[in-house]
């Protein structure tokens, strides 16, 4: 019998051995490196440690023999990844995360959500592994556990960050990420949230596309209270505003001119060393809001 090799059986047959292959050669090579990783964070430490494993991998010498097929394993690494996620295995996890990271350090998605699981979603399983607390010293005692392990795991998050920036530096996305663990994760430290007003300014110099890291990281410098932090704030403002748009709502600049008027008002600025900035043409005003109410350390 002779085979059309033009046929549509044909062609449909060999594309889908071509896939079984490649997944087959997909999980040979990733299971040694699996392994691999697993093994040095056993050894090395409960949680991962992210300066070492791509060292200790040979990434240099295994990146340049994967070649161009290092993408499709990355891709591959940070899907089965989201396996073990819904599993709770926090160390297979975070080995899958640096893996992907490792085989293709440019995917910003790769960053930015891996970090949100090391901060976010690894913390909260500690309740799962533990029992109830019963009575009020074992719930205080869970609380404190719970504070020590969300401090431990927002580090390793901003950490796995600042390794994504050395590969994607000034990205205003990872910078921005980097605000929030500060922020929202550890708004109780002395100094954080002083750090996630600067990471949010960084995103914001990253980027003038985007205008929350800026409304953001002034909001935070102005909620902090001291009157240093406060004449930084306003003499950010007041050099970015020239540079806002009247016709982009997501600028907000109508509410920025009112916060620049407001913040002269709290500072006491001399009339003369005020900014005089136009009003702006699409002006509009809720006069049930005030500029400065909402600039509180927390961000809200």
């Amino acid at each position: 019998m002779t085979i059309d090799r033009n046929s549509w059986w044909w062609r449909q047959g060999r594309a889908a051995v071509t896939i079984i292959a490649t997944l087959l050669v997909t999980g040979i090579i990733l299971g040694p490196l699996q392994s691999r990783a697993w093994t040095i964070t056993r050894r090395n430490q409960p949680e991962l440690n992210f300066q070492n494993l791509g060292d200790s991998l040979g990434q240099g010498t295994l990146l340049g023999v994967l070649g161009g097929f290092r993408n499709i394993l990355a891709d591959f690494a940070f899907l089965r990844e989201y396996t073990y996620w819904e599993q709770r295995d926090q160390p297979n996890t975070e080995a899958m995360l640096n893996l992907a990271t490792t085989l293709d350090p440019n995917i910003v998605m790769f960053w930015t959500d891996g970090a949100g699981i090391i901060a976010y979603d690894i913390p909260a399983w500690y309740k799962y592994d533990v029992p109830r607390p019963t009575t009020e010293a074992e719930a205080k005692a869970f609380a404190q556990k719970q504070t020590e392990i969300n401090h431990i795991q927002a580090q390793y998050g901003l950490e796995f960050l600042d390794r994504g920036l050395q590969f994607l530096p000034n990205n205003y996305n990872l910078l921005q990420e980097k605000a929030r663990i500060y922020q929202n994760r550890l708004s109780d430290v002395p100094g954080a949230l002083e750090q996630a007003a600067r990471q949010y300014l960084l995103a914001a110099e990253a980027t003038k596309e985007v205008y929350f890291p800026m409304r953001q990281g002034i909001r935070l410098l102005w909620g902090l209270g001291d009157k240093q932090h406060q004449f930084e704030a306003y003499d950010y403002l007041k050099k970015r505003y020239p540079t806002i748009p009247e016709n982009i709502p997501d600028a907000q600049k109508s509410v920025l001119w009112d916060t620049l008027n407001d913040m002269e008002s709290a500072l006491k600025i001399p009339e003369a060393n005020r900014a005089h900035f136009p009003q702006p043409a699409n002006y509009s005003k809720d006069p049930d809001f005030s500029p400065l109410a909402g600039f509180s350390p927390d961000g809200s």
